[in-house]
């Protein structure tokens, strides 16, 4: 989402070049229109240009693609119906009101994703989807949502302030130390993506187990891939390919490395059976070490997982999955 804040810092392509202080809104469609940018401090005048002049807007303020020169020049009325730092939020079903912090847009199509109002509930920031908005009208934004609802809504947090939370208590969580390196955290407008690869299904459902009392939160998703379950799938992918179904393949993996061990019967079949490894979904990469056996017809169930060694040993520290 592009994120605007009044009072935020705007940067021409040539650098530094005003303040934001006011959005304009097309109040059919919900598509901001235009910016106002005050240029000086004070007593400085406020320039309006059109929405498309934005390529980005962030907590650390709003990207132009024009010159400063451009900026100044710019003829662009105030269009649409404006908002500013002193616009209000009204609750319509209890009449509460709140000042509108901060408004997040769509990039692409410019339309309204939230609000984040101050003091709609006493002491706390909160966020207001799109759906809960009725009406925008100039200085004023008119929400309709049941009382109940309003009253559950989480409080508002930065998305680096809540990041920083998620981070700190998966840390706290010993058991997690190792799956750590294998795991990509990223909050993106209060919702918490996790991405990458864990070492089980089990450890998986810790992690949002944990994520989910993270005050600010709006949901977890969670795209982590498990080592016990990409082995089992992979292991199903070769069991029924005919290159590979007849052939006794381990799969080994650990945070999405892969192992192969065992015995093919040419190097054709090994081949294939570490190409359909690499591409599988979730596969960060892969340790060949299936040997080359024309006589090989099945796989020591106690054989190691660090090589391909044909006689049983006591297992390795891998899962074990065959085909």
């Amino acid at each position: 989402m592009r994120k605007f804040s009044f009072g935020a810092k705007v940067f021409c392509s040539d650098g530094e070049c005003g303040l934001l202080t006011h959005i304009g809104f097309d109040s059919t469609t919900r598509r901001m229109v235009a910016i106002g940018v005050k240029q000086g401090w004070l007593f400085g005048r406020t320039v309006y240009v059109s929405y498309d002049t934005v390529t980005d807007a962030t907590g650390d303020g709003v990207q132009l693609r024009i010159s400063s020169a451009e900026l100044l020049a710019s003829k662009v009325e105030a269009q649409g119906t404006l908002l500013d730092s002193k616009s209000v939020v009204e609750h319509a079903e209890s009449q509460a009101k709140g000042a509108l912090l901060l408004i997040a847009i769509h990039p692409q199509s410019g339309e309204l994703a939230y609000l984040v109002v101050h003091h709609l509930r006493p002491g706390q920031d909160t966020l207001i989807t799109q759906d809960f908005v009725s009406k925008i009208e100039t200085g004023r934004i008119t929400i309709s949502v049941p009382e109940a609802t309003l009253q559950t809504l989480p409080p508002y947090r930065p998305d680096d302030e809540l990041q920083r939370e998620v981070e700190d208590m998966l840390f706290d969580l010993t058991l997690l130390h190792v799956d750590l390196a294998g795991m990509h955290i990223r909050v993106l407008d209060s919702v918490l993506y996790l991405d990458g690869n864990i070492s089980s299904s089990l450890r998986g459902d810790i992690v949002v187990d944990q994520a989910m009392g993270v005050q600010g939160l709006l949901a977890v998703k969670n795209r982590l891939i498990a080592d016990d379950r990409l082995a089992g799938d992979l292991a199903l992918v070769l069991g029924r390919d005919e290159r590979t179904h007849d052939l006794p393949i381990g799969v080994y993996p650990k945070l999405g490395v892969v192992r192969l061990s065992g015995a093919v019967h040419n190097a054709q079949q090994q081949q294939a059976a570490e190409e359909m490894a690499r591409n599988f979904p979730g596969v960060r990469s892969v340790i060949n070490d299936l040997v080359v056996d024309p006589k090989a017809d099945m796989l020591h169930v106690m054989s190691s997982a660090e090589g391909a060694e044909a006689e049983d040993k006591v297992p390795g520290s891998y899962v074990r999955h065959t085909t």
